[in-house]
């Protein structure tokens, strides 16, 4: 029997998945960071400085799905509110 799917899941899988991508944007940069602090040339420092920028657009792109999946819920439960009172 096929395990039905919960609301719930879409919140895990994408918390797991930002999760895994907040925990991978701290590492990689953190490695940049260190990277940084020694001599480089300028051309390091403009390869590095995009290195960054494209970890935190894509950061960036997770966490603005996390938020609109938080409104959707947001917005769902209070419009079942918004129904029960119209009842009572």
């Amino acid at each position: 029997m096929a395990k039905e799917s919960r609301p719930f899941d879409q919140t895990r899988r994408l918390l797991k998945v930002f999760g895994v991508k907040l925990t991978d944007y701290e590492e990689k940069t953190a490695a940049l960071l260190d990277l940084a602090s020694g001599d480089q040339t300028d051309e390091d420092l403009l390869r590095r400085a995009a290195e960054a920028l494209a970890l935190t657009e894509d950061l960036n792109t997770h966490l603005g799905h996390i938020t609109g999946h938080v409104a959707e819920v947001q917005n769902r439960v209070l419009a079942q509110i918004r129904e029960a009172l119209t009842r009572a």
